[in-house]
């Protein structure tokens, strides 16, 4: 019976041609292929080949390796050099254990950062266009001076790229459903349940010819052609519809919210959006439907409402050099009067999407859109995963030297035997061999159980790419290149003895040598292992300050209720807000366009009453009540509130707006008390200061304070905030379900805690921090586990000095101290190197916050002393344990 299914890894598949003999090679290769294909068939590929690896390496034996040579002893000596080095291992179990724990934890550690980068270099690269695909960016100069670089664009600016850009050969507009949705399925008999939705985007049929999202059913050049045309994922088919997707074409959604309020056909299901996409989305509406609203068919609302972002996909022969010259004066071709009016200069860039996630050049980017991570933070996850797989060879090297004295007789008797050097090197370069290849295959055991676990902690879809050709070279260099590299060295040491003074136990000239290598590699380990401990202290304790900082809000115990899209009035918003404060655990209530976390509800430009037009700067706004103030906590530290605000739509001009201090330093407008009264033009509306609010952090504190107004709104339901006593929260929250559903009825109610929505952009953060501890915690242990060898074999090198010193009456604690002294003078050595380093790490990675932790001695005494601590019980644990051994015992063997 065939079986068929994909091929088994390449690289492995060569690595068994290579090296096995010929006349088995048919045999052990059909055995191992045909397990291959019937695991694939019942666990899957990933396992498949993982096995397939580990099956090829089995196979690595002196019966199964042709020879490479024209000689007859090559598999003879392998096979009899692979016999010593499996009695070696058994002979001397501690320090085998030793070597291959810390390999493979090495191993393991490289292989899961390896695979961890890879993710995050993969994003966007499963669009078969990908090396064409750009975002359209538009950077901004006002007065000659650098403003910002923004994403987002009117929806003019597609047309005119495909109309004055030939190198252009499509683009796609693309529109967040701003507030998200209400999302019902109809023409179902009873109650259906509506759901909330926020991954919306409205865009056109181009969509679907640029990214390689893959459609499952439907049409991708028709799925968006019609106004009342709906796409949707498998998650979402699966939600309203169940796991059968078979009639779901034809079938409609009710889609209600800021922009729609009725039925949409459903025309394409496609496949979830990888996790490795920087574009996020559930549903996709047809862009037409958004441009029919009154917002966009005001006169100036094609370049005056930015509120779309587009897409290009360049012709194959074009560059993007070619494109960007044809593009970057397009604005002024358009909109010449109004930016030279204003002192403004726009510049129109491409930016590659494959450069998105990790390396984006936007200002201030919100939400989905938002940098993930970046290119440093993947440098220096490569950079510790070096260190650890370093650290664990430097773990073998040194104790292969500190056993040089021990292996000294066997190398003298097989010299005086007639052994050559090459012979003994290689003998050397086998056993270095046996420990890598046992080491490879428990790190990869420790990556297979490891990798999911850790992706689950930092949220992403982690599993080992078997057949990805890095995995698969780095474990071939681990196989091949890690033998030599960790072993030539002690090869070398130990080939060196002469047999004389092997013989006669004499130390070799090159002893000291050696020892002063060890003691620089264990230097090394230690300079590695507090650089790490350091940075962990560090990353915890910002991410703490973080959390924990006044950002001039608030935020325990307030309630953030998502408002209703459905059946919204005036009367029943005030019934429900009334009936919310009557709830004896609610102490305050309030309703906003935004709210902190969220990003402001627009930025503009705005300038002083009384400067000129080219004075323009940028400024963030939204909309909130009276109780908004008091529920958040925000501090009046000049003016007056909106307690008092006018609520008649003929007087609201009246009510002026709240700035922050950051804007009186921003437009010049003096002291708080100079501002009041004073007017700023703000997207070309006059408006007085009424009052002057405490700077606030409404972002993260990743960025600094930004120049802010707040306008006066009487009721709004994108959001709804309620300050509620920590009283009985479970029955607080029941009672606002029951008034929610009785006024809004048809919404679902969407609800979180501020400050949790807060935190929600730490994740990345938190991420890293989560990395960073796990593998600082690898590279500790590996370093500690490297110095209990070297301590296990100085005590036996020194058992009979132990003795001696014991009948002349030293204790225990002074032969303690005593050979405890020359690793802690070595620890001593490397905090005194790795404390500058880390000094200049940490300032360079809290450049990245606007508000960081000041870096002090304690960021560097405490992770000292807790290594020194670790350290000393792991050296005192032999030391001591020698100490208590009967010293006879020890002065009479020989």
């Amino acid at each position: 019976m065939s079986i068929q299914g994909q091929p088994p890894p390449r690289i492995a598949q060569r690595f068994l041609r290579w090296f096995c003999k010929p006349e088995l090679l048919e045999e052990i290769e059909g055995d191992i292929e045909e397990d291959y294909y019937y695991r694939q068939q019942d666990k899957g590929k990933n396992y498949a080949a993982f096995w397939y690896c580990i099956d090829v390496v089995r196979f690595l034996k002196p019966f199964a390796v042709k020879s490479f040579v024209k000689t007859q002893t090559f598999n003879p000596m392998f096979s009899i050099n692979s016999k010593l080095a499996f009695r070696n291992l058994a002979k001397n179990k501690l320090y085998s254990f030793i070597n291959i724990t810390g390999l493979a934890i090495g191993i393991a550690a490289c292989l899961i950062i390896t695979q961890y980068v890879l993710f995050q270099l993969s994003f966007d690269r499963f669009h078969s266009k990908s090396d064409r695909i750009y975002r359209v960016l538009t950077t901004a100069y006002q007065n000659g001076e650098y403003g910002n670089t923004g994403l987002y664009c009117g929806f003019a600016l597609a047309p005119a790229l495909l109309k004055d850009v030939p190198e252009i050969e499509q683009a796609a507009r693309v529109h967040p459903y701003y507030g998200g949705a209400i999302v019902q399925r109809t023409g179902q008999k009873g109650g259906v349940r509506p759901f909330f939705e926020e991954e919306v985007l409205f865009t056109e049929p181009s969509f679907f010819s640029i990214f390689s999202f893959e459609l499952l059913q439907g049409d991708a050049h028709t799925a968006l052609s019609s106004p009342n045309a709906v796409v949707i994922t498998q998650k979402i088919a699966d939600k309203y519809f169940g796991s059968s997707h078979d009639a779901i074409i034809g079938q409609s959604l009710r889609i209600n919210g800021g922009y729609t309020n009725e039925e949409f056909t459903i025309t394409g299901i496609l496949k979830d959006v990888p996790a490795n996409s920087h574009l996020n989305f559930d549903i996709l509406l047809p862009l037409q439907k958004v441009l029919q609203s009154n917002q966009y068919t005001q006169p100036g609302a094609d370049w005056g409402w930015t509120n779309f972002f587009v897409y290009a996909l360049l012709n194959p022969q074009v560059t993007e050099q070619q494109a960007e010259q044809k593009i970057a004066n397009l604005m002024h071709q358009y909109r010449a009067e109004e930016l030279e009016s204003s002192g403004t200069r726009e510049v129109l860039s491409l930016e590659p999407i494959l450069d998105v996630h990790l390396q984006s050049s936007i200002d201030n980017e919100d939400g989905e859109q938002a940098n993930k991570t970046d290119m440093g933070t993947i440098y220096f996850l490569i950079v510790i995963a070096l260190f650890i797989l370093v650290i664990a060879w430097i773990n073998f090297i040194n104790l292969s030297t500190a056993k040089a004295t021990e292996r000294g007789v066997e190398v003298g008797i097989k010299k005086a035997m007639g052994a050559i050097r090459p012979q003994l090197i290689a003998q050397f370069l086998t056993e270095s061999f046996w420990i890598n290849l046992i080491a490879v295959a428990l790190g990869l055991a420790i990556t297979y159980l490891l990798l999911p676990i850790m992706g689950e902690v930092i949220d992403l879809p982690l599993e080992l790419t078997w057949n990805a050709p890095v995995i698969q070279i780095l474990l071939l260099t681990l196989i091949v290149v890690g033998p030599v590299l960790a072993g030539l060295y002690p090869a070398f040491i130990l080939s060196a003895y002469r047999s004389v003074n092997a013989l006669k136990s004499q130390k070799s000239g090159g002893q000291k040598d050696r020892f002063a290598v060890r003691k620089a590699l264990v230097v090394f380990q230690f300079v590695v292992s507090t650089l790490l401990m350091a940075g962990t202290f560090a990353v915890s304790k910002q991410l703490r300050y973080m959390e924990n900082r006044d950002t001039g809000f608030q935020m325990d115990q307030v309630l953030v209720i998502k408002g209703p899209r459905v059946g919204v009035s005036l009367e029943n918003f005030e019934a429900f807000k009334n009936q919310v404060k009557s709830i004896a655990t609610v102490e305050s209530f309030a309703s906003s366009r935004s709210i902190p976390g969220a990003g402001y509800s627009f930025a503009t430009n705005a300038r002083r009453e009384d400067t000129e037009q080219s004075a323009v700067k940028r400024i963030d706004a939204t909309w909130i009540d009276k109780g908004f103030m008091e529920t958040y906590g925000m501090e009046l530290i000049s003016g007056r509130d909106f307690s008092d605000a006018y609520d008649s739509p003929d007087e609201m001009d009246r009510n002026g707006v709240l700035v922050s201090e950051e804007a009186l330093k921003v437009f010049g407008l003096g002291t708080a008390e100079e501002a009041l009264e004073k007017r700023l033009i703000i997207s070309g509306d006059t408006s007085l200061i009424r009052g002057v609010v405490k700077d606030h952090n409404w972002k993260s504190l990743h960025k600094g304070y930004v120049a802010s107004a707040f306008y006066y709104i009487p009721a709004t339901t994108r959001y709804f905030s309620l300050k509620i006593n920590s009283q009985n929260t479970k029955a607080t929250l029941e009672q606002i379900e029951e008034k929610y559903h009785e006024a809004f009825p048809g919404n679902p109610l969407e609800f979180f805690f501020m400050d949790d929505f807060f935190n929600r952009q730490y994740e990345q953060d938190q991420q890293f921090a989560s990395i960073f501890n796990a593998f600082a915690g690898f590279a500790i242990f590996a370093a500690c586990l490297g110095l209990f060898g070297l301590a296990s074999y100085t005590v036996v090198q020194k058992a009979k000095e132990i003795g001696i010193r014991k009948v002349l009456g030293a204790g225990s604690l002074q032969i303690t101290l005593l050979f405890s002294k020359r690793y802690m003078v070595l620890i001593l050595i490397a905090n005194l190197l790795a404390v500058p380093l880390a000094y200049l790490a940490i300032h360079k990675w809290l450049q990245n916050f606007a508000f960081s932790i000041p870096i002090r001695a304690n960021l560097f005494i405490v992770p000292i002393v807790i290594l020194a601590a670790i350290a000393l019980l792991t050296i005192s644990f032999q030391t001591l344990k020698a100490s208590f051994s009967n010293p006879v015992k020890n002065l009479r063997s020989e």
